[in-house]
């Protein structure tokens, strides 16, 4: 197995929605292989949302911290931690909840050791005053692949493993959260915000609202925003979807004239007692608050398949239609070349 070295900055930013109000973050930046000299650099420069961690089961993972701080909040020292969100981890050291082991002061480093056991979708978010930091910006994709993946081979290139039915041909992660516009306002002015009157005004998939979540990656109008939300496939391709909700509601989601099946429920398949396949079909898929889904399908025939949330007002942009959690999964007759990674 391989060791895996990631480095991370805490620090701020902007980003834009599509109505052309900014909004002030938190959030993680990656500075791996960065030179010392160059980290400063990056601060005041946080993603919505945060680079994707990925390793195999097996591996050891060393993920480095290093708290930037808040240059459009010089005021704030805040700490600053990585939870994997639903990892099993094996010691509360690494684990990210300050109360059981350690928080990074600014201008400070910490080493996270992990080792992946379980294959699946997870989700990491910082851990210091949660509830303000998630809410922010401070979440991010991770994936565990199972210990036997190969890109290079069909049948390895699956989401929990050979013999599992899980094979795929391209892989997307879905990450749906909110924005509360007058916390981020609120923010800014250093005024404290009452989060009993959390109320979305913007609700994003990969940290985008429609109509950006159809525009391609790195689009350079959303430096801050560098994932797409759109879909893209050939015909009869075998699509994973790996859909995660770190937002503060449940979300409904459709795509019309794709029907889903769920192939596992927060990293774990659906087995019975005695191994049986117990993955099953889905119209509408409901993901929770914490909760991830690894949702397959076919690519029908060449079209534009919408996807959108079911609950109507969160398809706006702060009341206004349309906007929000929207995007397409765009199926072509063949045209596209191998994906050489998630959401490429």
């Amino acid at each position: 197995m391989a060791i895996i070295e990631q480095r991370l900055g805490a620090t701020d930013g902007w980003v834009k929605m599509p109505d052309g109000n900014l909004f002030y973050i938190m959030g993680f930046v990656d500075i791996t292989g960065v030179p010392e000299t160059a980290v400063v650099s990056y601060r005041g420069k946080a993603r919505l949302i945060a680079p994707l961690v990925e390793a195999k089961v097996g591996d050891e993972v060393y993920l480095t911290l290093t708290n930037l701080g808040f240059p459009g909040r010089p005021d704030l020292d805040d700490s600053h931690t990585v939870h994997w969100h639903g990892f099993p981890n094996q010691i509360p050291l690494y684990d990210g909840v300050p109360e059981a082991s350690v928080a990074v002061r600014v201008g400070r480093d910490f080493d996270y050791y992990y080792k992946p056991l379980d294959p699946g979708t997870y989700m990491y978010h910082c851990h210091f005053e949660p509830v303000e930091h998630i809410q922010m910006g401070m979440v991010g994709p991770l994936i565990a692949r199972p210990r036997d993946y190969d890109p290079g081979v069909p049948a390895l290139k699956t989401a929990y493993g050979s013999g599992t039915g899980t094979e795929f041909a391209r892989e997307y992660f879905v990450f749906l959260t909110e924005l509360d516009a007058r916390a981020h306002e609120f923010m800014v002015l250093v005024q404290e915000y009452d989060w009993s009157e959390y109320r979305a005004d913007y609700y994003l998939i990969n940290g985008r609202a429609y109509p950006d979540t159809v525009k391609d990656n790195g689009d350079p109008s959303l430096p801050s925003q560098p994932f797409s939300a759109r879909i893209k496939a050939n015909t009869g391709d075998r699509v994973l979807l790996r859909f995660v909700n770190l937002g503060y509601q449940q979300h409904a989601i459709e795509i019309v004239g794709i029907p889903l099946h769920v192939a596992g429920v927060d990293a774990q398949r659906p087995v019975g007692l005695n191994g049986e396949d117990l993955s099953y079909g889905k119209n509408v898929l409901y993901v929770a608050p914490g909760q991830t889904y690894d949702v397959m399908f076919t690519a029908p025939a060449p079209g534009t398949y919408p996807l959108y949330n079911r609950n109507c007002h969160k398809n706006m942009n702060a009341g206004v239609a349309p906007g929000g959690m929207v995007s397409e999964v765009a199926v072509h007759p063949g045209t596209l070349p191998p994906q050489p990674g998630p959401n490429a």
